[in-house]
C-alpha cells in the first residue's frame, strides 16, 4: 500500500515546491514565458506518469464515497484539497495556470498559432460551472454517478485512448486550442473553489499608478480579468498582460495601502 500511495505523494510534493517557486518567481520579476512553458511541459507529463495532482477526480471520488480508488489515503487527499485552496488565497491560481496537469495541457494547446475565439461572457461562464458543479454534486450524492467518468479525464491520463469517454476529453482538448481552457473555465468542480479563493487572494497581478490606461492587457487577457477592477478570480496567471504593458504597469502584489 505504502508503494502504490509514492506516486501520488511525489505529485503533491512536485505541485507544492513548483507552487512555491513559481510565486517566488512572480513576486521578484523574473517569471518569463520559456520558464512558463518549462512547468507546462513538467505538470502535463507528471499528469501521464503519475496522474497526480488531479484534484477535481479526487473530489469526485470523495463525493461518491470511493476514496479508496484515489491510491492514497483520504485524510492526504483531504488535506491536498484544502491545502490548494489555502495557498490560491495566499497567492492566486498559480496551481490551476502551470501545475494542474488537465489545465497545463489546455494551456500549452491553445498556445498553438490558430484563430482564437474569445468568450466575453464571464458572469455567465462563471455562473454555468456553479450550476454544473451543483449538477454533478448531486448526481454523485444522490445517484451516486461519477460524471467526470464521462468527460474522460482518467481514460485520457491513463492512455486509455479506446475508451469512449476519453474521446470527450479529446474533443474538449481540440476545442482548447481555438477556445482558452474549456475544461476549466466550465466544468472543473475543483475550480469553483478556487475561483472564489482567487478572488480573495492576498498577491495577485494589479496594476500600478504608471498605468496609461492603453487597454492592450484587457485586449489580450483571455478571461477579460486585466482590468483594473476585475477580482481576477478567472485569471490564470498566464503573464500575457505583463507581457504587452509598454510600461510595466502590472505587478504581482499585495493591495496598495490607501
Amino acid at each position: 500500500m505504502i508503494l502504490e500511495n509514492i506516486p501520488k505523494m511525489v505529485g503533491m510534493i512536485y505541485a507544492i515546491i513548483a507552487l512555491f517557486i513559481l510565486a517566488y518567481l512572480f513576486h521578484k520579476d523574473k517569471f518569463n514565458r520559456n520558464i512558463g512553458y518549462f512547468f507546462l511541459i513538467l505538470s502535463t507529463l507528471m499528469g501521464f506518469l503519475v496522474f497526480a495532482p488531479m484534484f477535481p477526480i479526487q473530489l469526485q471520488l470523495i463525493l461518491l464515497g470511493k476514496a479508496r480508488l484515489l491510491g492514497a489515503p483520504l485524510s492526504i487527499a483531504l488535506v491536498g484539497l484544502v491545502l490548494f485552496i489555502l495557498l490560491t488565497i495566499l497567492f492566486g491560481r498559480i496551481f490551476c495556470g502551470y501545475l494542474c496537469p488537465i489545465g497545463a495541457i489546455q494551456e500549452m494547446l491553445y498556445l498553438l498559432p490558430t484563430p482564437k475565439k474569445n468568450i466575453t461572457l464571464k458572469k455567465y461562464i462563471i455562473i454555468f460551472r456553479i450550476i454544473f458543479f451543483l449538477f454533478i454534486v448531486s448526481l454523485a450524492l444522490v445517484f451516486s454517478i461519477n460524471t467526470l467518468s464521462y468527460l474522460g479525464l482518467a481514460s485520457f491520463f491513463n492512455l486509455k485512448i479506446t475508451s469512449i469517454f476519453s474521446i470527450v476529453f479529446v474533443i474538449l482538448l481540440l476545442v482548447s486550442i481555438f477556445v482558452y481552457r474549456p475544461f476549466c473555465r466550465l466544468f472543473c468542480p475543483y475550480g469553483v473553489f478556487l475561483s472564489l479563493a482567487a478572488r480573495i487572494s492576498i498577491i495577485k497581478l494589479r496594476r500600478n499608478s504608471d498605468c496609461i490606461d492603453c487597454d492592450k492587457c484587457e485586449k489580450i487577457c483571455p478571461t477579460n480579468e486585466a482590468g483594473g477592477n476585475d477580482l481576477k478570480q478567472e485569471c490564470f496567471m498566464c503573464n500575457r498582460c505583463k507581457d504587452v504593458c509598454p510600461v510595466d504597469a502590472i505587478e504581482y502584489k499585495l493591495r496598495d495601502k490607501k
